[in-house]
């Protein structure tokens, strides 16, 4: 209940002229009420009475609570001309706010003035008397609790918790809610403490990085429990990212054959090479759990749930490469690791082939060829250089012939005929196929001393001819060919075989030429 101390406030008495005591005024609390949280405000319910015996003027009356006036009467009159003992003054209700605390103490104040007799003038500034009379009223503590406040803390680190106070004699006890975790933070706590925050949280939120728990505020005053408040905190996760180490990335070439030639399974050769990578678990921190891989490689990723081998095959690549694995735990807290894959380059041996005939025309035909191949680190070389042949239009090629790198040899091939031929160059790691066709022997002009005739762009084949790419210009009329001249000449003078004539005459109408008309008959 709520109470105030002293309840009730009177004038001091005076004496009387007459030695008898003039009547005087109270101020009685009647009721309190008091009102917690955000008001914390008591409400004092008051009435002025009179006390004693009246047969006196009350001439004035001033009455004050807590600095409030309550009531202020000045007249130069009577108030009234009788009293009797507990006639009510005035009364009301009047609202206090209290300390932060919650306490209250109220100042009483009573001033009243008499006179008695007649025809006095100056009665009002010059009272017969006067009673004024003060103390202080304490009204009970309204209970205050204590406001927590808290905002976000590392999970394993410190959380500053502060309390705000309407009372240093207040303590606190601090707990926690967070997940399905409950506890006791301290107890005895005054305005603030750090706290750290338990490991045991991170088990609470596997799949986050933060949650959101709660800590509640006991007040005493003393032993007695005043109230409680409560407030949310923030638990963060960090140094969380899985552990994954390069040591757990690895690849090789599965090609057992390659790798016989380069010697190392951690050389991949370009197009050849059969490539590997491999990679084992990675270990998630605090309580979480790895939830999958992303393994990416020559600018794609791929996906995966565990430790694997990926078979990546043939690579064909020029220049090293390099694959990276990121293990992404149930928060999203990740780990990258990555190699990188030593690519040697290696593409199909080339050459720059020169076949030709002796004279363009000539059996003897020059043949070289010039190689170029990949180094491989330094592990490639040329296994094999070599030929074979065939007459255009037939199907059978001749045996392979081997031939040494930039050295030339000579091939035999019959100048009458086109050749369908065939280079096979082979180094360590492929073979490359060159084909080509050396055509028949053409002179630009042979003079044939045995027919005494001349050949451009062939060989003559007519007795004292004139052969132009295989015909003769001796043979430009064959048998039964007609040919008109305009004198009597034989035509055989100049063009093989036998003419003879046939006709001759005007045979155009007002053309005064005589034409001669030959047929070749051998």
């Amino acid at each position: 209940m709520a109470s105030i101390n002293p309840s009730y406030l009177d004038c001091k008495n005076s004496p009387h002229v007459s030695g008898k005591t003039d009547n005087h005024c109270r101020l009685t609390i009647t009721k309190i009420t008091q009102t917690n949280g955000a008001t914390n405000q008591t409400t004092v319910d008051w009435k002025i009475t009179v006390e004693g015996t009246p047969y006196s003027y009350l001439y004035a009356l001033y009455v004050s609570l807590g600095g409030k006036v309550l009531y202020d009467h000045h007249t130069g009159g009577a108030i009234k001309t009788s009293w009797n003992s507990g006639d009510v003054i005035a009364s009301g209700s009047t609202t206090f706010n209290n300390n932060t605390d919650g306490s209250l103490t109220l100042n009483a104040y009573i001033k009243q003035m008499f006179f008695y007799g007649n025809g006095d003038t100056t009665r009002w500034t010059n009272p017969k008397f006067y009673q004024d009379n003060s103390t202080n009223m304490v009204c009970s503590t309204i209970p205050r609790v204590s406001s927590v406040s808290a905002g976000s803390g590392n999970i394993g680190g410190s959380l500053a918790i502060n309390v705000s106070r309407h009372s240093s004699n207040f303590t606190h006890t601090l707990t926690y809610a967070f997940g399905n975790l409950t506890g006791t933070i301290a107890t005895g706590v005054g305005t603030s403490y750090n706290w750290t925050i338990p490991t045991s949280f991170y088990a609470q939120i596997p799949s986050a990085n933060s949650g959101v728990g709660t800590i509640t505020c006991k007040t005493y005053s003393g032993s007695t429990l005043v109230g409680t408040s409560t407030c949310s905190f923030t638990a963060k996760v960090t140094n969380s990212n899985p552990t994954f180490t390069s040591s757990q990335l690895s690849y090789l070439d599965s090609n057992a054959s390659i790798v016989a030639i380069t010697g190392n399974n951690q050389h991949i050769v370009r197009n050849k090479s059969n490539l590997k990578v491999t990679f084992t678990d990675a270990t998630a921190k605090n309580s979480a759990k790895i939830s999958k891989y992303e393994i990416t490689f020559n600018g794609n990723t791929t996906s995966k749930t565990a430790g694997s081998t990926i078979d990546y095959g043939i690579v064909n690549s020029s220049q090293n490469l390099t694959v990276s694995v990121k293990a992404i735990d149930t928060r999203g807290n990740s780990t990258t690791i990555s190699k990188t894959i030593t690519i040697l380059d290696w593409v199909l041996p080339s050459a720059v082939i020169k076949a030709t005939r002796v004279n363009n025309y000539e059996d003897e035909t020059n043949l070289k060829v010039s190689v170029t191949i990949s180094s491989v680190n330094s592990k490639n070389g040329i296994n094999s250089i070599k030929y074979h042949y065939k007459k255009v239009g037939t199907s059978s090629y001749s045996e392979y012939v081997s031939l040494t790198n930039n050295e030339e040899t000579t091939v035999v091939l019959n100048k009458l005929y086109a050749w369908d031929f065939q280079v096979v160059i082979t180094d360590k790691f492929g073979s490359t196929t060159y084909n080509f066709v050396i055509a028949k022997g053409t002179p630009i002009m042979f003079i044939d001393t045995i027919l005494q005739a001349i050949g451009i762009n062939c060989f003559p084949t007519e007795e004292n001819g004139l052969s132009v790419s295989g015909f003769s210009f001796f043979d430009l009329f064959p048998i039964g060919a007609v040919r008109m001249t305009t004198n009597d000449v034989n035509p055989s003078k100049y063009f093989k075989g036998t003419w003879t004539l046939l006709a001759s005459g005007k045979f155009f109408s007002g053309v005064d030429i005589t034409f001669y008309l030959w047929s070749r008959t051998s």
